[in-house]
């Protein structure tokens, strides 16, 4: 096959210079060669009548782009100036190649093999994400389910909302003032099996500057009767003497070990047995074995030590609620009351898709209380990543309807309840947390010593000052 002025031969890519197979990126004309065997996909400008250059390749399975060594083809470097390498690198961009990549490859599988459409977008999506041209016969089933799942296109409904505004109340409000900042964050789910291991990647905390998953802020005054609850489950358990012996049985039982040997075992290790404790052992192995309880009970009037004790269970996810009265004292400020009102109401609302078969989640929040406006405030415990649960709008705070001139209500009353997504952690503290303020001592000298022990990590108290989480 042709591919501009590259000869290719054979019939083992697809691809090429036609108009049909070209994304145009800021005024280039590019397209891609994609090996049918590998999936291995090459990208070129198209030159027309001068030689095509190669940009670089694009390896399954991340596909992570992978630029020609300047030094023997500076293709990539010769094509694009600064500011288009950037956007050409951008994720955003590196998808919609990887997107063209895939609906050539589909349409050549029907056009030239002859495949239906949906055989071939099955082929398409394998070759990109597997690195092999179709599934063998003899694929696990699960493993092909698993692949389809992935390959399920979910978009959300074009009405849907990302961009909210930063909104501050009151609007004149003091800008060295303790507040508090509710910054609203496209939901994202935790990477699973991460690093070829088994468990969860890691959900990293959002500053007050909110970052590339900020969609809003609302800023308010800190309210009254502020607070956390930090918990962890724990629960009674009991083991006495009989069912760790049981289940030190079951266990030489499952190593081949037979029956008797292993109660003589057991039986053994009780340390400094007597005659009467070994028939006490045997009669609870007896009731159990028949169903009979009670049997040490009624004939020795005695209890198995239950070895009763507290252990823990699983951590426990914090909720936070919080009350804010708004009153209007302009219209422009009645405005911004009922524009945070409906922040807060549409970021919680669950996110339809497209087709209308699936729904994703609401928009999550970061809270932070923010020391004179700025950095978080070291004395009032921080908070994770939130999704808001509940919200209450009471439009008569007062218990009397009331509007002001324009229609607005005169106050409104939200009450709202979040959620942490994550439970916290021991070294959580360590990870968050900055020391900012040592010590409150009278000589200068000694207290900007022990601030910078307290930098350096030298100081006797490895405590931060800061309450954390």
């Amino acid at each position: 096959m042709v591919f501009g002025n590259y000869n290719t031969s054979g019939d083992d890519y697809f691809g090429g210079d036609k108009d049909e197979n070209v994304i145009l990126f800021e005024g280039k004309s590019l397209y891609p060669v994609v090996d049918e065997q590998t999936g291995e996909t090459q990208w070129y400008e198209r030159k027309g009548i001068l030689r095509d250059i190669k940009l670089g390749t694009s390896k399954p399975p991340d596909y992570k782009f992978e630029i020609n060594d300047p030094a023997l083809d500076a293709g990539f470097f010769e094509v694009l100036n600064e500011e288009q390498r950037k956007k050409f690198l951008d994720p955003k961009f590196q998808k919609q190649l990887r997107d063209k990549s895939n609906e050539i490859i589909t349409r050549e599988n029907v056009e030239e093999k002859g495949q239906s459409p949906e055989e071939a977008q099955t082929n398409a999506n394998t070759l990109q994400q597997n690195n092999r041209g179709s599934q063998p016969p003899d694929a696990d089933v699960t493993e092909v389910a698993n692949e389809t799942l992935n390959d399920i296109s979910i978009k959300e409904n074009k009405k849907t909302r990302r961009s909210f505004g930063d909104f501050r109340y009151p609007i004149d409000m003091d800008p060295n003032q303790d507040v508090m900042k509710f910054t609203m964050l496209k939901y994202e789910t935790k990477d699973l099996m991460t690093g070829g291991t088994f468990g969860f990647g890691n959900r990293d905390r959002v500053g007050p500057e909110g970052g590339a998953r900020a969609t809003g802020t609302v800023v308010l005054p800190i309210q009254s009767g502020i607070k956390d609850q930090n918990s962890a489950d724990w629960g009674d358990s009991k083991l006495n003497a009989l069912e760790v012996a049981m289940a030190s049985a079951g266990l030489g039982l499952i190593g081949d070990q037979k029956e008797s040997d292993a109660m003589d075992k057991i039986l053994g290790a009780v340390s400094g047995n007597t005659a009467a404790s070994k028939e006490a052992i045997k009669q609870a192995f007896v009731g159990k074995a028949t169903n009979v309880t009670g049997l040490i009970k009624r004939t020795k009037g005695a209890a198995i030590n239950p070895n009763l004790e507290l252990l823990f269970n699983e951590p426990q996810l914090r909720p936070f609620s919080f009350s804010f009265k708004l009153s209007a004292r302009s219209k422009k400020e009645a405005q911004t009351i009922v524009k945070i009102i409906r922040f807060f109401k549409q970021g919680m609302a669950p996110i339809r898709t497209e087709s209308n078969l699936f729904l994703l989640a609401p928009h999550t929040f970061q809270i932070h209380y923010l020391l004179r406006g700025t950095g978080e405030h070291p004395f009032i415990g921080k908070i994770k990543e939130c999704a808001l649960t509940n919200m209450t709008t009471d439009y008569t705070p007062e218990n009397n309807y009331s509007t002001l001139k324009d229609g607005f209500m005169t106050s409104y009353t939200i009450t709202m309840e979040f959620k942490e997504l994550e439970p916290i952690f021991n070294d959580d503290y360590e990870t968050d947390t900055k020391q900012q303020f040592a010590s409150f001592r009278e000589d200068p000298e000694e207290n900007k010593k022990l601030q910078e022990d307290f930098a350096n990590g030298s100081a006797n108290d490895p405590l931060s000052a800061d309450i954390g989480f």
